[in-house]
């Protein structure tokens, strides 16, 4: 028997006595067998030229395999077929294939660490490849198993089910990189990154513009001398305080350490400053960063004996300082702002002092292009220390308002 196959006829389909098969009129060849159990099955009928007879080939079960499924499985079988092939030597040799191929959980290893390593955001990436395969059952697949359908189906449901819309980017963006880094020459683990052509499942982000107006400034910086009314740690505290002052990376503040820090005291051809390694960075090239005064007034407390040491401990990364953010804008009952924002603010302050967009990227650390950028690491250091001094000036003049009233301004007055 042949009909057009539906998905609503497929379940309509009652178990007889003996088993019993419907062929796809709009698809020759794929059919759907039913057992006397009720088990619905997709196969291929075709003829083998050189055995002279019908043979089968099983694709799956109807509604694990998908109707749509099946009849691409069964178009890919005959056009072998048509080409005096054999769809079970095919299907045989991709199972082959597929058995000796990585798995998902294999390349994440592998990943990790050839690449991941060397990354600053390593733990952060490497748990959300970790949680994918063990939430969504991707560890034990061959990657090259993964499709484009069940890329989507996970990024659906981080987006939609879970009301993850921002996770549900970032995933995509950390999938892509790894099954990028996957089908490179060398490697092979699979053929197709099944996230190239997804949209962002979360909808495009709105450019941010959040930054903190004097009023805000002043409200948030004396709200930091005493953090522990909102359940704030005094690292983090410093740790906001100094992005302001030196509009670094919020990682990059968290993730300090002493031997990062370079002539504090004394004269010196370059003054106090911070060096950061091409690991520490971004954009993957080492920077230099000026300290002023009032970064090397919150520093001190924090200096340790061991230059290995790290200055926050407190600190277990940048979504702490996310989380102390959100603790005290709900605290002061104004409009929320992020870590980020007051490195935008501290953009701000130059940007409103005339400096040109390039300049201020010059003290962001933002990417330049061509070989030079990669070794000039003092290269426009004196603008960076002359945009810093304008900052910790802005900052002065903004805290410095009513200073009786707020005793931790007197550190930029002074």
């Amino acid at each position: 028997m042949r009909t057009k196959l539906t998905d609503a006829a497929i379940r309509s389909y009652q178990p007889r006595a003996s088993a019993y098969t419907v062929g796809d009129a709009t698809c020759p060849g794929l059919c759907v067998r039913i057992t006397p159990k009720g088990v619905k099955t997709f196969a291929f009928a075709y003829r083998n030229r050189a055995a002279g007879k019908v043979e089968w080939l099983t694709f799956g079960r109807y509604s694990d395999l998908a109707l749509t499924r099946a009849r691409e499985l069964a178009n890919d079988a005959r056009k072998v077929v048509a080409n005096g092939g054999s769809p079970q030597a095919a299907r045989a040799e991709r199972l082959d294939v597929e058995k000796k191929a990585k798995t998902y959980a294999e390349v994440v290893a592998l990943y990790h660490d050839a690449k991941l390593v060397l990354l600053r955001s390593t733990k952060q990436t490497h748990n959300t490849l970790i949680r994918i395969g063990r939430v969504y059952g991707w560890n034990d697949r061959a990657l090259s198993s993964i499709t484009d359908d069940d890329a989507a189906a996970m990024l659906h449901d981080i987006a939609v089910d879970r009301g993850k819309k921002a996770a549900a980017n970032q995933t995509k963006h950390i999938l892509h990189t790894l099954f990028k880094w996957a089908k490179q020459p060398g490697r092979k683990f699979t053929a197709v990154n099944p996230f190239a052509d997804l949209p962002a499942p979360g909808g495009v982000r709105p450019p941010r513009a959040r930054f903190l107006h004097n009023d805000e400034i002043r409200l948030v910086w004396n709200a930091l001398d005493a953090p522990e009314q909102f359940k704030v740690s005094r690292d983090a505290a410093t740790a906001l305080r100094l992005i302001l002052v030196t509009a670094a990376r919020p990682g990059m503040v968290a993730g300090m350490f002493g031997g990062e820090l370079h002539d504090l005291s004394g004269p010196s051809e370059h003054g106090p400053h911070w060096s950061l390694s091409a690991e520490r960075m971004k954009a993957g090239s080492p920077f230099i960063t000026p300290l002023t005064g009032p970064a090397l007034e919150l520093l001190r407390p924090h200096l340790k004996s061991d230059p290995d040491a790290r200055l926050f401990k407190q600190l277990g990364g940048r979504n702490q300082l996310h989380e102390a953010a959100q603790r005290i804008a709900d605290g002061l009952r104004m409009q929320r702002w992020t870590p980020h924002d007051l490195r935008r603010t501290a953009a701000t302050i130059l940007d409103r002092s005339g400096y040109s967009l390039e300049q201020i990227g010059a003290l962001l650390a933002h990417t330049r292009k061509g070989v030079t950028a990669v070794y000039a690491r003092w290269d426009k250091f004196d603008l960076r220390r002359e945009m810093a001094m304008v900052i910790e000036r802005s900052l002065r003049e903004t805290l410095a308002e009513t200073p009786e009233n707020k005793p931790e301004a007197a550190l930029l007055v002074a």
